[in-house]
């Protein structure tokens, strides 16, 4: 009876780490849930043809939560969502937000990262001239924002930064031929990508998608990524080949050695699986096992 006793219990811790180990593995692998508020225009008012005005800060908040739920590493939760929650919470959720009112709002609506912004200036310039009959017209629309990335467990600033926008249109005339460069809120939302773009590339940083090298081909390579990882057709990866772990004075891991070896771009993707073409050297430079990131 003590012989099975001796045998038995060893079998079942094991088995209660494994369980463990796989179940922190799962969560590990789970998106990170991120809250997308309205941004602040402090008063500012873009007006439009016709006489309408275009809420900038709805449409840069709108425009960065489509943007940003193409990278499934994140579960973006939207502003009314949030809205929602903080209502039933009886959060003061009118003014100004701020880094510690962020965070606040972060945990009641249970997030790991809130972003949120400020349209600093957004106005139109137009001009125009002309030379024998023909007159052309030139708009300049550009946006500024401020934003910034919040953890919300633990309140401090993950990522901050001012981005821009721009963008041309030009128009003219000639006798009773002509084209309009009139300012609407699609021109808007043009510039206003330009400068969500931006933000999204430093999140998804902070959030990469990483894969692995399944097969290298004659020149090409088979990633163990795609759709449901959020890899997309035109995405750069770097590809980094993992050397020697790197250990401290008490015989700790802290590190493994890293080698740049190329850049690859996605030219298909399907569920789990992507394929991508090798930027400027040979296939035999990769190795089947070779890490991916994003970038």
């Amino acid at each position: 009876m003590l012989k099975f006793v001796k045998t038995k219990v060893p079998f079942l811790v094991v088995a209660v780490l494994c369980f463990m180990f796989s179940f922190v593995m799962v969560a590990d692998a789970s998106p990170k849930r991120i809250g997308i508020t309205e941004f602040e225009t402090n008063g500012l008012t873009v007006r439009v043809h016709g006489g309408g005005h275009y809420d900038i800060g709805l449409g840069a908040a709108d425009l960065l939560a489509t943007e940003l739920s193409k990278n499934k590493n994140f579960e973006v939760i939207e502003r009314q969502q949030i809205r929602s929650v903080l209502q039933e919470q009886s959060f003061g959720a009118s003014g100004a937000v701020d880094d510690s009112t962020a965070a606040q709002m972060g945990k009641l609506v249970g997030l790991k990262y809130i972003v949120y912004g400020k349209i600093i200036s957004a106005g139109a310039e137009s001009g125009s001239h002309s030379l024998m009959g023909l007159t052309v017209n030139q708009l300049n629309v550009k946006v500024q924002i401020a934003v910034r990335m919040i953890d919300a467990t633990t309140g401090s600033i993950v990522w901050a930064e001012q981005v821009d926008g721009s963008i041309k249109k030009t128009g003219g005339s000639y006798g009773s031929m002509s084209s309009q460069t009139g300012v609407s809120a699609s021109i808007y939302d043009e510039a206003l990508n330009k400068a969500v773009k931006k933000i999204v590339n430093a999140i998804n940083q902070q959030s990469p998608t990483e894969g692995t090298i399944a097969k290298v081909g004659a020149n090409k390579v088979y990633l163990d990524i795609g759709n449901e990882q959020g890899v997309r057709v035109g995405q750069s990866f770097s590809v980094v080949r993992e050397g020697e772990t790197i250990t401290n004075a008490a015989g700790q891991v802290i590190g493994v050695e890293k080698t740049d070896v190329c850049k690859i771009k996605i030219t298909s993707v399907d569920g789990q699986m992507s394929i991508a073409e090798i930027q400027g050297k040979p296939a035999s430079a990769i190795q089947q096992g070779d890490k991916v990131r994003s970038i």
